[in-house]
């Protein structure tokens, strides 16, 4: 074993032995960093679920026309070339009522209960694709469609959807944000841990010191020991946000099954979870460089 290798081995040992040597301090210590890693992976669970659920919603300008009850295809294929030949509109589909019907049967958990229905309560409609999301042209659109004969209801329900987006963004953003500023917290809680453990084994420094020891030998064990704190703080990060996580599913799956929705907790991926640990184990060693170095600086100045 090469000399370099084996005081790398050594400082490791060290390292772990002062963790285990206060089992409360170091547990207590890893939970609080735990929870700060927690926060932001948390957020990016959610984050990810929200993504998920709404992947699928058309955030296109367009407008649902839907027809009386009464109306025949008869009297929708009379309205359909008025559509298509607007300015304002880019594409029409026309949909019949048993067609929306088999479709609200496969995408619901309605099925049985429009099965038992005597008629199809459903009435004939038609998808505009506008050529503008401009609100007083979409209002006015809104308002001259609504004129034509036979139409019963003319929605715009693309309008939450792009709130919605919006709100994703802006949560992407936040995140980062806040993702930084615990980073920071981090480096500081590690730090402040690892400048106690100097402050009370200054002595020992400074005997080392004394006969040949660099700053490197002196800063190797506590860098060591600053990323074993951050990779089990990151591991109990992982689970306690995986059990919250889990929690969260187990709740939202009993609320939400009785409105027959979808909505799953969409967890992080396993690369995003190894990044987390080593973030974690990195910003231990962050810490424990700057904590350390200027410890030394400070006890090569009082001499």
């Amino acid at each position: 074993m090469s000399a370099a290798l084996r005081l790398h081995v050594q400082a490791l040992g060290d390292a772990i032995a002062r963790l285990g040597a206060q089992p409360g301090a170091t547990l207590l210590s890893v939970l609080v960093i735990a929870i700060a890693i927690a926060l932001p992976v948390l957020a990016a669970v959610v984050l990810k679920s929200v993504t998920a659920a709404t992947a699928g919603l058309d955030t296109e300008p367009h407008m649902n026309v839907y027809l009386a009850l009464d109306a025949t295809e008869a009297d929708a294929r009379k309205i359909e070339p008025r559509l298509r030949s607007h300015p304002d509109a880019a594409a029409v589909r026309f949909v019949p009522r048993e067609q929306a019907l088999q479709e609200l049967k496969a995408t619901t958990h309605l099925a049985e209960l429009l099965a038992s229905l005597d008629r199809n309560p459903l009435p004939h409609a038609f998808t505009i694709r506008t050529r503008t999301s401009d609100g007083a042209r979409l209002e006015a659109l809104r308002a001259e469609l609504r004129q034509l004969p036979k139409v019963d209801q003319v929605v715009a329900d693309f309008e939450w959807s792009e709130r919605l987006a919006r709100w994703v963004r802006f949560g992407d953003r936040a995140l980062a944000g806040v993702a930084v500023f615990l980073a920071l917290a981090v480096v500081f809680i590690v730090g402040h841990l690892i400048r106690l453990q100097v402050l009370t084994q200054r002595e020992e420094i400074e005997v080392s010191q004394l006969i040949g020891a660099t700053a490197a030998d002196v800063r190797r064990p506590f860098l060591y020991h600053g990323i074993l704190q951050g990779l089990l703080a990151g591991a109990a990060a992982i689970a306690l946000a995986g059990a919250v996580a889990a929690w969260i599913r187990y709740e939202l799956d009993g609320l939400l099954g009785t409105y027959a929705s979808e909505f799953k907790i969409a967890f992080v991926d396993w690369e995003i979870t190894l990044g987390v640990a080593t973030a974690a184990a990195a910003l231990g060693w962050v810490g424990a460089w700057v904590s350390v170095s200027r410890e030394l600086r400070r006890f090569g100045a009082s001499r």
